[in-house]
């Protein structure tokens, strides 16, 4: 029988901290799925009504019928027998079971992530960040970490295709004839009419080869596209500094820092280790054994909407994007007249702003300068050259630029390809008889809408597209497709951000026989086949290598490629002083019109610019604010939702936007454009008449993942999202002014054959609701500080007992009655005598972004599938590691807000993981009728899936909702087939052969009926327990040493975030981290003994800026 816990009513309960509008106004549809265990139709294996439905009784008919059929012959059905194979000789280096670790990395826009793969048996089948790497220090986002999944897509192009639209396979060897034959026209013409489309990269193989090709053929063109690039920034670098010099940003050297619109913690990338950069300047406890922490780095964010950055911001502005311009102005001036630089002085415009933005921006443009020479102001990447001129120059006059400054100028390489708009202009002009395009932005669906460049590939008369994906507007619209070479599976290099030069190789054979762009473009300089057992791609890498190191020294190239870097190649710094005049022509007046609304084309966290858009990973984490996944959508600020809706005659509450699985619609037009519709969303913290759109959905045939597949609920289509570039023009690749936005009051086809005034749509911010209160705590780096004296003056007084902090003691914390504890548990003490390790966690949710990475991670190395929207909607998704999201608005002493208050357009935000906390007094152990969740002796809530009959009773006792059930054979069947089970379509039935090399052999695939929960990577645990009684040999040291077991999540964090080990060991890490004041255990008052705790988050408000006092403030007024 379940156990109700009683959890104390809080009467303000959401009012200073909510993760939904539903929450807050306490809609019945929220109370109603905070009570329930399970959300509303999962108890059913069919969510509609009706006959259909399955109910218990329904469920034992047909178990009856199937016990029917089986005596009609079905019962001699036998699997087919197959008889495995040994190797005829012992492959070097592979132990089964065991893996091996291989250095690479993966090309990114402005650098690379230099990244570990794991591989089993020949196979990659986990990547994470290389700790060795000087420039990323072990950061790996996830869409890095997700890449794998984009490797093993089994709708990934595995042949060559002829034709535009309706094409035809044909074999590699008449595609090279083609190529042979064009290759004589070309060197008549010496390359006349030869264009190249690529993507930005910083392969130095690839630009040596692209040149030889070059000089071979001088009257060729390259081009280069994304759709999200970095280019107004380097422009701008080299209009101030030269050409060939680069900004590199190296975060940790600040100790205040000014973002305007930049996420530099999220998708606008600086530098490959701007989040761990960050994070040093966040660490608050000295650990010792450890490096003390130096002076806590305090953030200002003015942005338009919610980033993970702005979430780590001690103070924030919500500003429209076409007025950032004008704060970044006003920033200059007041700089210019502080510091007395006449230089600056002459750049700064006549822009004015409000006298609201002024206030904020008078005291923090103080604290910068207080911090001269230990400050950084950045602009997003994406913001125009003019911006990121002004920026460096306000930079320059701070003393923030220098080799041991923020920002290092460094002399690298050069792009001398030109742009797409160059590209479209010499395809009008007809100078373009074969183009070539290998970009992964797609530009066939992305190019800029002004540029109609599907109208202007079919003026080519020979279209080549080389790409990884062939289900793309690109490839369709070429006349010849080339299936391209995965990262994983070719030979490459290319330099990370710092200039490192690292080598890319492969973890595998190509899967498809793909084609690299470097074996591309060496494919064109030579038509000679390569001797038996060697590859021109690698010969190429080498050759590239022995001129960067000076050296063709092998064991260097092996030791490189062992490390996945060659030491000491990073980019040289420059002393290289401003261009002042260079400035001034590049920066305008700063003045925007910003009246109206604005629309911000905005990087998606899940799928960038839409080149991950088949990858279920990436679709089904919630976005890092929102908790949206499958769609994207318009997030508007509540204010502005009000407006819209009061221009339809609509007097709309908070009440009346709380979104039950359904979202209300808008239509966009931009100058007089075709209106395009989307779902909009309610957002928290976004500046007024400001809408945000992501970019990349909304693509059509572009993969069943990318097709939305549903098993049940509403048919929207065979697209996910929406798309937004035909809005987005060559003058506004940021943002569009002058936008004409109507809420949407009666049904419009939103997609062909869909009418609808509504759109279905899966957010998973309220689901596994927790009750309780003071779920996350904060407070400020004073309180902390008092906080540290206290507890070690208590400690040294009395050292035996135990000393709360105040961080320890907010909400039902304190006053927690003695013997408090529901479920006696094991006896932990004994073990530990008996020298038993006890594994703990420990997450510091001062460092903690709400990224996602841990999510991804967790997925990948635990074999966690996706479920599909349908299945996301009714609360089944399966991640181990779920991110809860909470805002909270300005409030008085006693936790009540204005009414001004109730648009929220600047709360605070608060990202929380949460697992399975391996309590020691389990709840959900002690209701198992077949005991399939037990207490090891290592602390450890284990899972015997075997054993498992499916009750789900464990999870209707747990109360961090932290257990999931596999209601279909998710990694069996296909999303759109779950319900169909053994009786799926014929062609669709089991998964895909190459999604099965994915899987960890390491941990068990369960099947439908099972349930499954973190398990602190317990096949990390017993592979090191394994490694360690190897090397102790006859000795008793067998216990694993700190820091050797890093578990999948933790690896992933690049904050440093979260730390695993041995809580029994006082000497281990984690018991040092837990040790501090800021450590709590949630839902402490239930006496469960969680082996997971929480280090509260600090932050360092200045206490002159506007709103200072609210800042860290939000837990303490919980009681």
């Amino acid at each position: 029988m379940k156990r109700v816990l009683q959890h104390p009513k809080d009467p303000l309960a959401g009012k200073r901290m909510f993760r939904s509008l539903g929450e807050l106004e306490q809609s019945p549809a929220f109370v109603s799925r905070l009570e329930r265990e399970f959300p509303q139709g999962a108890a059913e294996l069919n969510r509609e009504e009706g006959e259909d439905s399955l109910s218990r009784r329904s469920f034992m008919r047909f178990m009856g019928a199937s016990t029917a059929l089986a005596g009609m012959g079905l019962a001699s059905c036998r699997r087919p027998v197959g008889k495995i194979l040994p190797y005829s000789d012992s492959v070097e280096w592979m132990v089964p079971g065991k893996a091996v670790y291989y250095a690479t990395a993966m090309p990114r826009l402005g650098g690379a992530t230099p990244v570990i793969a794991k591989v089993h048996e020949g196979r990659p089948i986990h990547l994470q960040g290389n700790p060795l790497h000087p420039g990323s220090m072990g950061s790996a986002d996830q869409f890095a970490i997700a890449s794998i999944l984009d490797f093993y897509d089994p709708e990934r192009s595995r042949s060559y295709l002829k034709g535009r639209e309706d094409s035809d396979e044909v074999e590699a060897n008449e595609f090279w004839s083609f190529v042979s034959e064009k290759k004589k026209e070309w060197a008549k013409s010496k390359g006349n009419g030869l264009a190249f489309l690529h993507g930005a990269s910083t392969s130095p193989t690839r630009a040596r080869v692209a040149d030889r090709l070059y000089q071979e053929l001088p009257e060729l063109g390259f081009y280069e596209y994304e759709a999200v690039d970095d280019k107004n920034l380097k422009n701008a670098t080299a209009s101030l500094f030269g050409k060939g010099n680069h900004v590199r940003y190296k975060i940790d050297k600040a100790h205040r820092i000014l973002s305007i619109g930049s996420d530099f913690m999220g998708v606008d990338r600086v530098s490959d280790s701007a989040n761990s950069d960050f994070s040093m300047g966040r660490k608050v406890d000295h650990i010792e054994g450890e490096e003390k922490p130096g002076p806590m780095n305090r953030l200002y964010v003015a942005e338009h909407q919610y980033t993970v950055t702005g979430g780590m911001a001690d103070h924030r502005l919500p500003i429209k994007v076409s007025e950032q311009s004008a704060l970044l102005n006003e920033v200059a001036k007041q700089v210019a007249e502080l510091t007395g630089d006449e230089k600056l002085k002459s750049l700064v415009g006549e822009g004015q702003v409000s006298e609201t933005i002024k206030v904020w921006i008078d005291e923090a443009v103080k604290d910068l300068y207080e911090n001269k020479g230990k400050s950084l102001v950045l602009a997003g990447n994406r913001q125009d050259e003019g911006v990121h001129a002004l920026c460096l120059a306000v930079n320059s006059a701070l003393g923030n630029i220098g080799s041991d400054k923020a920002i290092e100028i460094v002399s690298g390489s050069h792009t001398a390809s030109g742009t797409i708009g160059e590209l479209a202009q010499a395809i009008n002009d007809g100078k373009i008889s074969t183009l070539v395009i290998s970009a992964e932005s797609d530009p066939v669906y992305s190019a800029p809408s002004d540029l109609k460049f599907d109208e202007l590939v079919s003026k080519v008369e020979t279209v080549i597209h080389l790409g990884v994906r062939n289900l793309c507007a690109t490839a369709r619209a070429s006349d010849w497709h080339v299936p391209g070479a995965h990262f994983l599976e070719s030979w490459g290099d290319v330099r990370a951000s710092d200039g490192s030069y690292s080598v890319i190789q492969p973890m595998i054979a190509p899967l498809f026989d793909g084609v690299s762009e470097i074996a591309f473009l060496l494919k064109l300089l030579s038509d000679k086949e390569p001797e038996a057992g060697a590859d021109p791609v690698q010969d190429a890498v080498k050759e590239t290598f022995k001129t960067i190191a000076g050296s063709d020294s092998e064991p260097l190239w092996n030791t490189t490629l062992r490390n996945g870097f060659l030491r000491d190649s990073q980019y040289p710094s420059v002393n290289a002083e401003i261009n002042y005049e260079s400035a001034k022509a590049i920066i305008d007046n700063n003045v925007t019109d910003s009246n109206g609304y604005e629309i911000v084309f905005t990087t998606d966290n899940k799928i960038w610019d839409g080149r991950h858009i088949n990858n279920g990973w990436l679709q089904e984490v919630p976005d890092p604010i929102t908790s949206l996944t499958w769609d994207n959508a318009a997030l508007v600020g509540i204010s502005t939702i009000k407006k819209l809706a009061k221009a339809k005659d609509l007097d709309w509450k908070n009440d009346d936007l709380v979104i039950e699985d359904k979202a209300h619609l808008i239509k966009v037009e931009i100058d007089g454009g075709e209106p395009r519709y989307f779902p909009m969303l309610p957002a928290y913290g976004h500046a007024k008449d400001s809408i945000s759109i992501s970019m990349g959905y909304g693509q059509e045939s572009a993969g069943s993942i990318a097709g939305t597949p549903q098993s049940a609920g509403e048919d929207t289509g065979d697209t996910t999202g929406f798309n937004v570039y035909p809005l987005r023009g060559s003058d506004s690749p940021l943002f569009a002014t002058g936008a004409k936005v109507e809420l949407v009051t009666d049904e419009v086809e939103l997609r062909d054959g869909y009418n609808t005034k509504t759109y279905p749509i899966a957010i998973t911010q309220e689901h596994f609701l927790m009750e309780g209160r003071a779920l996350y705590r904060d407070g400020t780096k004073e309180e902390f500080d008092e906080e540290s004296v206290k507890s070690k003056e208590a400690h040294a007084e009395h050292p035996e007992d135990e000393h709360a902090s105040s961080f320890q003691s907010r909400g039902m914390d304190s006053h927690i009655p003695p013997e408090q504890a529901i479920y006696r548990g094991q006896d932990a003490k004994k073990l530990i005598d008996d020298g038993v390790q006890q594994w703990g966690m420990s997450i510091d949710l001062n460092l903690c972004n709400g990224c996602n990475a841990c999510t991804i991670a967790c997925q990948s190395e635990n074999n966690i599938p996706i479920v599909g929207k349908d299945q996301v909607i009714i609360g089944r998704e399966m991640h181990w590691v779920r991110m809860d999201r909470y805002f909270a608005p300005n409030t008085d002493s006693h936790g009540k807000f204005d009414e001004e208050e109730e648009d929220f357009e600047n709360v605070q935000f608060m990202p929380q993981p949460v697992s399975c906390t391996q309590c020691e007094a389990a709840p959900c152990e002690t209701v198992c009728p077949v005991n399939a969740t037990v207490h090891t002796e290592e602390g450890l809530n284990a899972m015997a899936y075997n054993r498992c009959i499916g009750t789900r009773y464990c999870a209707n006792n747990c109360p961090y909702k932290a257990r999931r059930f596999n209601f279909f054979d998710y990694n069996k069947r296909p999303l759109d087939q779950l319900y169909k089970g053994p009786l799926s379509d014929e062609d669709k039935t089991g998964v895909a052969p190459s999604l099965k090399l994915q899987k960890n052999p390491n941990v068990t695939v369960r099947m439908r009926g099972v349930m499954e929960k973190c398990t602190y990577c317990v096949q990390r645990i017993q592979e090191a327990k394994i490694d360690q009684k190897r090397k102790a040999r006859d000795s008793n040291d067998v216990k694993v040493p700190d820091g050797k077991i890093k578990v999948a999540c933790q690896v992933a964090c690049t904050a440093d975030a979260i730390v695993f080990g041995d809580i029994s060991d006082p000497k281990s890490r984690v018991s040092k981290v837990k040790a501090s004041p800021r450590n709590y255990e949630m839902l402490k008052y239930l006496g469960l003994r969680a082996r997971t705790t929480y280090l509260a988050r600090i932050k360092n408000p200045n206490m002159k800026m506007p709103g200072a006092d609210q800042v860290g403030t939000v837990s303490k007024k919980i009681h």
